[in-house]
């Protein structure tokens, strides 16, 4: 049974000072009272919450004193009141060094003294409770700060630092996680002897440490696959397999995968739960319509594959859905319209200023509406 906050538990063998000590503080504070020192450490082994422990120093069964000290492991911050006939300056020192004793109280006491030191010595109580718990939460803000200064870390190194110098081609990306660290992810692989570039852009379910961990651990395996000769399908259908096998979490990833020649421009496209690639041709915005299931989630999926042909002057731009996901601060989702009209009017800048404009027309559509999800927009322009 747990009373009340600011439970009071007196302590005295003499049946009279102990009725004494119950109205005391009967009208004003939930009271439990004892008349020894063993049924009071019952009474405390019983009850979490007494606040305020007044005991008699000399009782037939074991001092004030003692009980006191019995109560520290079960009742740190409570605040002990000792009374005593007489005065002991070695007692008095003890209790004072050992039990955490806040206040020594000779008899015979008055009750307005003694009420009133038991509120001061509960304003002590309160203020001590809260220093603790404001310590508590001072560490675990600090052990927060190191886990994530460890994932960005994780984050930036995962993450490549700039985009390829293509001859044909220039690309570039724009990447804004919605905390400290995302759960987005991208990455890319050249290989100059055969003109073949990959891209990669995924978005792991979750925010944070854990989805920027298991994006991490996903990134592993994406750059162990890049040197195969395999097909963007194919790549999916690889990892789809080897996340279902092997790490039974909540988490799944969107990813999408780009496989070009940069001397056609001609490529294979394959999606798994992320937004469709946009096209820029000649001025006019389409989406490369290709589908399919996140990796993760189900087991035995085949991806399809979507040819697609970069031409002189075409940008393909590949992003997460925290763009057009975006809401501002009247509820308005930014939507696949907007997002396709800005990249009509910003399709003629430099591409690192396309991203940036991008992101510039989201972000400035959500204005001061709280960020949910994080923001990714690549860009891969050919030269005309």
């Amino acid at each position: 049974m747990t009373m009340p906050e600011q439970v009071i538990l007196v302590v005295d063998d003499e049946v009279a000072n102990l009725q004494k000590l119950r109205r005391t503080f009967i009208n004003r504070y939930p009271v439990l009272a004892a008349s020894s020192g063993g049924e009071a450490l019952e009474l405390v082994q019983k009850h979490d919450n007494i606040a305020v422990i007044v005991a008699d120093q000399r009782m037939p069964d074991m001092t004030g004193i003692e009980f006191l000290r019995r109560t520290m492991d079960t009742l740190p911050e409570a605040v002990r009141i000792i009374l005593t006939g007489f005065t002991d300056v070695d007692v008095l020192m003890e209790a004072i060094n050992h039990c955490k004793v806040f206040r020594y109280m000779v008899k015979p006491w008055d009750p307005p003294d003694l009420l009133m030191t038991v509120e001061r010595g509960l304003e002590a109580h309160r203020l001590a409770a809260e220093n603790a718990r404001f310590r508590k939460e001072l560490i675990r803000r600090e052990r927060l700060a190191r886990e994530l200064e460890i994932a960005r870390e994780i984050q930036r190194y995962i993450l490549p630092t700039q985009c390829p110098s293509l001859r044909e081609f220039e690309m570039a990306v724009e990447y804004h996680p919605a905390r400290e660290v995302g759960g987005d992810l991208y990455d890319f692989d050249w290989d100059a002897d055969s003109a073949m570039l990959q891209i990669l852009i995924g978005d792991v379910s979750g925010k944070s440490i854990p989805a920027a961990l298991y994006g991490a651990v996903f990134s592993g395996q994406v750059r162990s696959l890049f040197a195969r000769s395999m097909s963007p399908g194919e790549i999916l259908s690889f990892l789809n397999i080897n996340l279902m096998a092997r790490y039974q979490v909540s988490n799944y990833i969107a990813v999408t995968y780009l496989r070009l020649n940069l001397d056609d421009g001609t490529g294979l496209v394959a999606n798994g739960g992320m937004p469709y690639p946009y096209l820029v041709k000649g001025g006019a915005v389409t989406r490369v319509e290709v589908s399919g299931i996140p990796l993760g989630l189900m087991e035995g999926v085949s991806y399809d594959e979507v040819p697609i042909k970069i031409e002189k002057g075409d940008i393909l731009i590949l992003s997460s859905d925290g763009t057009t996901d975006a809401v501002n601060p009247d509820g308005q989702m930014y939507d696949v319209d907007r997002f396709m009209e800005a990249i009509r009017m910003h399709s003629l800048k430099e591409i690192s200023c396309v991203v940036k404009s991008l992101y510039q027309e989201v972000s400035g559509f959500a204005s001061h509406a709280e960020v949910s999800d994080d923001v990714t927009i690549l860009a891969l322009r050919r030269r005309r």
